[in-house]
C-alpha cells in the first residue's frame, strides 16, 4: 500500500509539470510568477487574465476577498509605486507573500485596501520551491525536467518494491493455501476420492492454484496501484478545474456497468475452462498409466479421438473467453474515445465562450483525463484476471470447505460449533474384534454392500473372507479402519467402539496390504519404511527378508537405495507386492488386513509369503481376503459373504458339507485357482 501511494504521487507529479512547462512555454512566465498568480487567485478568490505582464482582473468570486473590495473584472492592480508598464511579477509577489495580511493597490488608478485570505501551508511551500527555479525559460525547463526524471526514478524504485512485495505476498499465500489444501485433502472421507478422482485434485491444487494465485498478484499490484493513481490523478484535475472534472464522472457508472457485465461473464467461462481442463488431466493420466492395456487393445485410435473431444471442448471454452477479452479492450476504448470527444467540446465552450478556464489549464486537465482513462483500462483488463482467479478460487475451496474424516478443535472453533468430546486412545488389542449388525449402504446406492453382519473375531486368530466380486468382503474390511463410517451397527475392538476413539490410535494397530500394490516416489528403502521414518536399515533389511524381498532387492543396481519412479515401473507385479507386504510386516501392527494381498505373486513367492503370515498368526489378528485355496485352507475360521451377507463361518471341511455358496466357488473358482 505504502509503494503503491508512492507510484500514485510519483505519476501525478509527472502530470502536474505539463502546467508549469505550458506557462513558460505558452505564454512567457516564469515559474515563480505563475506560482505568486495562483496563490493571488486563491487569496483574492478571483482570477487574473492569463498574461504575464499585467495584472487584470478575469473573474471575481461573490463573497471573496476581491468582491468586498468593490474589485470588478477587466481592472488592471498595481502596487501604488509601480508604474502602468511594469510587469505584474512584483504585484503577484506581494499579494502571495505569506506574511502579508491585507495589501494596499491601485485598481485602474483607485487606491484600495484588499483582506487577503490566509496562505496555506502548501501554497507556501510551492512559493518557495518556485523561487528555486530559475528565470530563464530555457533553464525553467530544465529544471522542470530534472524534477520529472527524478520523479521518475523514484517512481519506478517504488514501483520494483510494490510489483514485488505484491508478487512475494500472492507466492507464499498461494504457497500456504496449497499446504492446507493438501493437508485437508489428505484428511477428507474416502468416498470423496471416489466421487473426484486424483485428476481433479491435481488440477484444483496446480491450474486452479496458479491462476489464483495470478489473480492475487494482480489484486495486490496493479489492482491497488491503478485506482490510487486514478484517485490522485482526479484529485488533481479537481484541483486545477472542478467544472471539467465533475463532467467526467457522469461517464464513470457506465463504465462501471459494463466492466461488470463483462467480469461476470468472464468467471463464468473461466470456470467451465477450469473444469475442462480437469476433464483432460483426468484422461491423459488415465490413458498413461494403463498404456500397456490401449497398446495390447490396439485402442489408440480410440484413445486419441477421445483426447480430441475433450481437448476440442476446452478450446472452445477458451475460445469464448478470448472472445470476451477481446471485445472488452476496444469497447471500452472507443467509449473512452466518445467521453473525450465530449469532454474536449465542453471544455472548448468554456475556454472560448465562458473565459472562465485557462488553455493551460485544459491541457492538463486533458493529460489528468488519458492518465485517468489509462489506469480504467488497465482496470478492466486486472478485472478479467480477478474474475478468473474467482472461478479458480471458488473451485479450491470447494474442497476446503469439505468436511474430514477427523475434526479438528480449531476448525471446529472457527466454525462457531460446540467443541468436539475428546476421543479415547485406543489400546492395544486384548481379547476380540466384534462386529454388531453392521451396514453399510454406499452414497447414491440403493443396496447395501454389507448388511446385517455380526461376526466376532478373537485376538491372534486368521480369517478368511470369501465370496464372489461385489459381495461386500473389501468394504466390509474398510468399516474397521475407518474408511467408511456404517450407518448402522457398531464395530467394537475390546468393547470399545472404534468411532469413540481417536483414527491415529485406530490405525496404528492396522496393517493393510491392499490387492493393488502402492509405490510411492523414492528408494526401496523408503518404500518400506514408508509412515514409520525412525526405522533403522536392519530393520528394514529384517522386514523384507521375511517378506522373501530382499534377494530380489539386492539384485537392483543400488540395492535398498535403488530410486524407484513412476509408481515403481521398474519392479514386477510379484516384487511391488512383496515390498508392500514388508511395509506392514515393519509396521508390526497387532492387526493385519491382506486384500487378495498375493495376487500378483507366483506360486513359489505364494508360498513363502504364506510361511511368513502363518508365523505371524500368533502375534497379530490377521484378515485374509483372497481366491487361492492354499492361503483360505490355513485361516482358523473361513467367513463366506454373498449379496452384502455372511451365508457361511467355519472350516474349509464344514462349509464344503454346509455352504452352498462355498461350495460353488470351491468349484468354480478356488479348485481351477490351485490347478
Amino acid at each position: 500500500m505504502v509503494c503503491a501511494l508512492g507510484v500514485g504521487l510519483a505519476f501525478t507529479g509527472g502530470i502536474g509539470t505539463v502546467l508549469p512547462i505550458m506557462q513558460v512555454l505558452v505564454n512567457g512566465d516564469t515559474v515563480s510568477d505563475w506560482v505568486n498568480r495562483k496563490i493571488a487567485e486563491k487569496r483574492l478568490e478571483a482570477r487574473f487574465v492569463d498574461d504575464a505582464f499585467v495584472a487584470c482582473l478575469a473573474k471575481v468570486s461573490r463573497g471573496g476577498p476581491a468582491a468586498q473590495a468593490h474589485l470588478r473584472p477587466g481592472q488592471t492592480l498595481l502596487l501604488p509605486d509601480d508604474h502602468p508598464s511594469a510587469r505584474a511579477s512584483r504585484l503577484l509577489a506581494r499579494l502571495s507573500d505569506p506574511q502579508a495580511g491585507s495589501a494596499q493597490i491601485l485598481a485602474d488608478g483607485m487606491p484600495v485596501e484588499v483582506a487577503l485570505r490566509p496562505v496555506k501551508w502548501y501554497m507556501a511551500a510551492a512559493r518557495d520551491a518556485a523561487a528555486l527555479v530559475p528565470a530563464d525559460p530555457v533553464a525553467a525547463i530544465a529544471w522542470i525536467l530534472g524534477f520529472l526524471i527524478l520523479l521518475a526514478v523514484l517512481g519506478n524504485v517504488v514501483r520494483f518494491f510494490q510489483q514485488y512485495l505484491s508478487e512475494k505476498a500472492a507466492i507464499l499465500a498461494v504457497r500456504d493455501l496449497r499446504h492446507r489444501m493438501y493437508d485437508h485433502t489428505l484428511h477428507l472421507h474416502l468416498s470423496f476420492f471416489g466421487l473426484k478422482g486424483a485428476s481433479d485434485v491435481t488440477s484444483r491444487l496446480t491450474q486452479d492454484a496458479q491462476n489464483l494465485q495470478d489473480g492475487m498478484k494482480t489484486l495486490l499490484g496493479q489492482c491497488i496501484q491503478e485506482p490510487i493513481k486514478a484517485a490522485m490523478v482526479f484529485a488533481l484535475a479537481l484541483f486545477v478545474s472542478w467544472e471539467l472534472t465533475l463532467f467526467i464522472v457522469l461517464f464513470a457508472p457506465v463504465m462501471a456497468v459494463l466492466i461488470r457485465k463483462f467480469g461476470k461473464r468472464v468467471r463464468r467461462a473461466a470456470r467451465a475452462a477450469l473444469q475442462s481442463s480437469s476433464v483432460l488431466l483426468g484422461q491423459v493420466q488415465s490413458s498413461l498409466e494403463g498404456i500397456r492395456v490401449v497398446k495390447a487393445s490396439n485402442a489408440e485410435r480410440f484413445e486419441r479421438r477421445r483426447f480430441r473431444g475433450i481437448a476440442d471442448h476446452l478450446a472452445h471454452e477458451y475460445l469464448r473467453i478470448a472472445r470476451l477479452e477481446s471485445f472488452n479492450t476496444p469497447m471500452l476504448e472507443l467509449l473512452t474515445l466518445v467521453v473525450v470527444c465530449v469532454i474536449v467540446l465542453f471544455a472548448s465552450y468554456l475556454v472560448l465562450r465562458m473565459k472562465v478556464v485557462e488553455p493551460a489549464t485544459f491541457f492538463l486537465v486533458m493529460a489528468c483525463l488519458m492518465g485517468i482513462g489509462e489506469s480504467l483500462r488497465r482496470v478492466s483488463k486486472i478485472n478479467l484476471v480477478l474474475q478468473k482467479s474467482t472461478a479458480a478460487a471458488a473451485r479450491l475451496f470447494e474442497i476446503m470447505d469439505l468436511p474430514t474424516e477427523r475434526p479438528r478443535r480449531r476448525d471446529a472453533v472457527a466454525a462457531g460449533a460446540a467443541q468436539p468430546r475428546p476421543r479415547l486412545v485406543l489400546p492395544p488389542i486384548r481379547r476380540e474384534i466384534r462386529f454388531e449388525n453392521v451396514t453399510y449402504t454406499y452414497p447414491g446406492s440403493d443396496t447395501p454392500a454389507v448388511h446385517d453382519v455380526s461376526l466376532t473375531i478373537p485376538r491372534g486368530s486368521c480369517v478368511a473372507i470369501v465370496g464372489r466380486n461385489g459381495s461386500g468382503k473389501t468394504t466390509l474390511m474398510a468399516l474397521l479402519p475407518r474408511f467408511f463410517d456404517p450407518q448402522q451397527g457398531r464395530i467394537l475392538i475390546d468393547d470399545i467402539d472404534i468411532r469413540q476413539v481417536t483414527l491415529s490410535s485406530l490405525r496404528e494397530q492396522i496393517g493393510i496390504v491392499t490387492q493393488e500394490s502402492v509405490i510411492f516416489p523414492g528408494t526401496i528403502a523408503e518404500n518400506i519404511a514408508y509412515g514409520m521414518p525412525l526405522a533403522t536399515r536392519q530393520q528394514i533389511i529384517d522386514a523384507a527378508r521375511r517378506a522373501f524381498a530382499h534377494d530380489f532387492i539386492m539384485r537392483k543396481p543400488d540395492g535398498y537405495d535403488t530410486v524407484l519412479g513412476g509408481h515403481g515401473a521398474q519392479l514386477s507385479g510379484g516384487e511391488k507386492q512383496r515390498i508392500c507386504i514388508a511395509r506392514a510386516i515393519l509396521r508390526a501392527t497387532p492387526i493385519l488386513i491382506l486384500d487378495e494381498a498375493t495376487s500378483q505373486v507366483d506360486a513359489e513367492s505364494e508360498h513363502l509369503i504364506q510361511q511368513a503370515v502363518e508365523s505371524l498368526m500368533h502375534q497379530r489378528t490377521t484378515f485374509v481376503i483372497a481366491h487361492r485355496l492354499s492361503t483360505i485352507q490355513s485361516a482358523d475360521t473361513i467367513v463366506v459373504m454373498d449379496c452384502g451377507r455372511i451365508v457361511g463361518t467355519g472350516r474349509h471341511g464344514e462349509l464344503l458339507r454346509t455352504c452352498p455358496t462355498y461350495q460353488q466357488l470351491y468349484e468354480r473358482q478356488l479348485l481351477s485357482i490351485s490347478a
